[in-house]
């Protein structure tokens, strides 16, 4: 790549914007995607345990914190290690052309938020190697000489377990321990399960979206080798498990909320199929697609089940409250895209109405 001194000083004015910090730490992929899940495992915690939210948000607090540092994390080494691969294969990177030190300055925090949170469970052995496998999960995926993304199935089992199975199992935990309640180890079995299938369907989705690019340049990542494998993986093992266990999970919590949820949540998908002719995906990578639960797992459930909590326990409508403001943009899609299908039924009814 040429010396451009304009990209350079533009770069560097870059380096001091907020805006531009959360691209190289692609917060935008998972700052909703994959922290909201955690949080509403954590929500659904304390709705089976009939305790408020705000009476346990310290919990709360530390699995959001406990989270992001580790996504911060994951993030960074991805990039830095990918850098190579990217760049062979024409793919955007946010450390591309940047200095190695911006990168060392993330894991370094990252490092440091990772042993300020273990100090503080250094007493709960099961919450501290929990989190530290999250860690661990990110580390094997990405870092050399193991590399699991380039090492089949065991790429997808670790990214899966530290972006989804570890960090939910250290929610359930949390509000376990913020409630003063003993584990139950049913309710534990099925959220991590449901996690576990959840985010294995999202990473092999995302490696079949990069299969091109990945088989461009040799990376031997478990779709790139096995397609078809992992579309039927996705489709006919994650699935399936993830849809059981979450029935499982709503029987266990014991409210019609979160059940309002999913029948809020299934016309959305099915009239935006119809009348706006958008592709349902389970795994199999599509264009104009909605992928099958995201939805669900991070506007609609938890907002259900904080209503469901607050309609108990007044003060957790103040939970309800923080939770847009800290996540707003996914709701307010949701949001936009009920009240245009509300204007085409509405347009429809009339047309309907004139023509009878």
């Amino acid at each position: 790549m040429a010396y451009n001194p304009h990209v350079v000083k533009k770069r560097s004015v870059e380096r001091l914007s907020l805006v531009s910090l959360w691209r190289i730490i692609r917060a935008h992929q998972w700052w909703e995607y994959k922290v909201i899940p955690v949080l509403a495992a954590f929500y659904a915690t304390a709705l089976m345990l009939d305790v408020p939210v705000s009476a346990i948000w310290r919990e709360a607090l530390m699995a959001f914190m406990a989270t992001v540092s580790a996504a911060v994390y994951a993030s960074v080494i991805n990039d830095l290690t990918d850098l190579e691969d990217d760049l062979a294969a024409g793919k955007p990177n946010r450390l591309a052309g940047r200095s190695p030190f911006l990168g060392l300055t993330f894991i370094i925090l990252s490092a440091g938020a990772l042993a300020v949170i273990s100090s503080r469970w250094r007493h709960n052995a099961v919450l501290l190697s929990l989190y530290l496998a999250v860690w661990l999960a990110f580390s094997l995926y990405s870092l050399p000489p193991f590399r699991l993304k380039k090492r089949g199935f065991l790429g997808i089992l670790a990214c899966a377990s530290g972006e989804h199975l570890f960090p939910t199992l250290v929610a359930a935990i949390l509000a376990f321990r913020g409630a003063q309640r003993p584990y139950n180890s049913i309710w534990i079995v099925i959220v991590g399960t449901w996690a576990l299938a959840n985010g294995m369907r999202a990473i092999l989705w995302h490696q079949l979206t990069d299969i091109d690019a990945d088989r461009a340049v040799g990376a031997q990542t478990f779709a790139a080798r096995h397609s078809r494998s992992a579309m039927l993986i996705g489709t006919w093992i994650a699935f399936p498990t993830e849809l059981l266990v979450f029935t499982a999970m709503l029987v266990e919590m014991r409210s019609w909320w979160p059940v309002a949820a999913v029948g809020a949540y299934v016309p959305l998908v099915a009239l935006r199929i119809r009348w706006w002719h958008f592709r349902h995906v389970i795994v199999t990578p599509k264009p104009d697609f909605l992928f099958l639960t995201t939805e669900l797992n991070i506007v609609l459930l938890p907002i259900a089940i904080l209503v469901a909590s607050a309609l108990r326990h007044r003060g957790d409508w103040v939970v309800l409250g923080v939770h847009f403001l800290i996540f707003p943009t996914n709701v307010s899609r949701t949001l936009h895209a009920t009240l245009n299908l509300a204007r085409t039924a509405l347009k429809a009814s009339l047309k309907l109405a004139r023509a009878s």
